[in-house]
């Protein structure tokens, strides 16, 4: 590359000389060559793919597997290698998985089971404030009836009245009997039926009398005992459900929901530490430079396999100046010839600037990357080339 450098600096030191030297023209030379000198950049780059990653173990081991081969075209996710004790980290995989389970339907029951309680309180609260509110409604009062409902007492009225109906309809059947001896079956079912009507109307009576007659001390009680009983019961079933509702999470709920944390943190350090035993391609793309095999000992972080993508092809240089890198811009054409192949000028394009500086032997220098638009099948990665940018 400095052999190039060289020539081109000879070449065009000739051709400033021999434009010195020449016949005197009766027309003024334009310093047209001078400007197009000035315009024309040219530095060295290095060839390389258009992206690459080193793919290493997060933890040391032995090598197992190598499921690859250098030059194989692999897929991001695919498995590249494997390191000892698999079998091992797949059972504490296993085993934590089982504990999460059941750490979760335990949990599970235990929720099921509080939402269960929960909802049996509401309803029974809304069983209590219903048998509270009756008791209320026909709760008997002082110098008051003990039915206020005509309904009812009407219905009671009509009983009595159709009962004394009855036991007349009896007793007329009966004196058709007064003659004859007891002994009549006859005359003994007249009086069973007259006894019954006559039963069924004192049981009228008693009952009309209880629903318009005020209550007695007695009466009162009971029905004092009961309302303060349903409203005790209402009460409670309120504490109650006001208990859960403000403490839904019992300690053996919380004991379940801490334990099945613990258990899912644990499933999940199982899970990296049996995926850390198997090395997968993070990008699509070519095994490069593969060296490692199985049996062979290796660190955390060290490179063992690297991938590159020769879909595309870009050139990297970093001997831009500060004075150089202003008048490059992204988008900008350039051509490059490589080395190793003078005879291919192939033509690129910037396509990025690096904002971060580099100091070289006391100057100041950026990276600018220049993507290939042609390939050739004898290019490989770290080929020096020059670079010229176009104006």
């Amino acid at each position: 590359m400095k052999k190039f450098l060289l020539i081109l600096i000879l070449i065009t030191t000739s051709a400033l000389l021999l434009t010195a030297c020449g016949a005197k023209s009766t027309e003024p030379t334009a310093p047209a060559s001078e400007s197009t000198y000035n315009q024309i950049l040219i530095v060295e780059g290095r060839l390389q793919p258009v992206n690459s990653l080193e793919h290493s173990f997060s933890v040391s081991g032995q090598v197992a597997q190598v499921l690859v081969e250098n030059n194989e075209e692999v897929k991001e996710g695919q498995p590249l290698a494997t390191l000892q004790d698999t079998s091992a980290a797949e059972l504490a995989f296993e085993n934590a998985k089982a504990e999460a389970l059941s750490a979760q339907q335990t949990y599970d029951q235990l929720k099921n089971s509080a939402d269960l309680t929960l909802a049996q309180a509401e309803l029974e609260v809304a069983n209590t404030k219903q048998e509270y509110d009756k008791k209320v409604w026909y709760q008997v009062k002082k110098n008051q009836p003990r039915e206020t409902n005509e309904d009812v007492i009407n219905a009671a009225r009509a009983a009595v009245t159709l009962a004394e109906d009855k036991v007349s309809d009896a007793e007329d059947r009966y004196n058709d009997f007064v003659e004859t001896d007891d002994s009549d079956p006859l005359k003994a079912a007249a009086l069973s039926t007259l006894s019954n009507a006559r039963l069924n109307l004192k049981q009228a009576q008693l009952n009309l009398n209880n629903y318009i007659n005020p209550p007695n001390a007695q009466d009162l009680a009971i029905s004092d005992a009961e309302v303060a009983v349903a409203k005790a019961n209402y009460e409670e079933a309120l504490r109650q459900l006001e208990k859960l509702q403000n403490n839904p999470v019992s300690d053996e709920l919380a004991m379940a929901e801490a334990r099945l944390n613990s258990a899912n943190a644990a499933l999940v350090n199982a899970q990296s530490q049996l995926d850390a035993l198997t090395l997968t391609a993070a990008i699509d793309g070519t095994v490069v430079d593969l060296t490692l095999q199985p049996g062979q000992k290796i660190s955390a972080g060290e490179t063992v396999i690297v991938l590159a993508d020769f879909s595309d092809w870009v050139v990297k240089t970093d001997n831009l100046s500060e004075t150089e890198v202003t008048s490059i811009e992204t988008g900008q054409k350039a051509s490059v010839v490589l080395d190793a192949l003078p005879d291919k000028t192939l033509e690129g394009e910037v396509t990025y600037i690096n904002s971060l500086f580099e100091e070289k032997r006391g100057d100041i220098t950026y990276t600018v990357t220049i993507l290939l638009k042609q390939t050739d099948p004898l290019m490989r990665w770290g080929m020096t080339g020059s670079v010229e940018f176009l104006p």
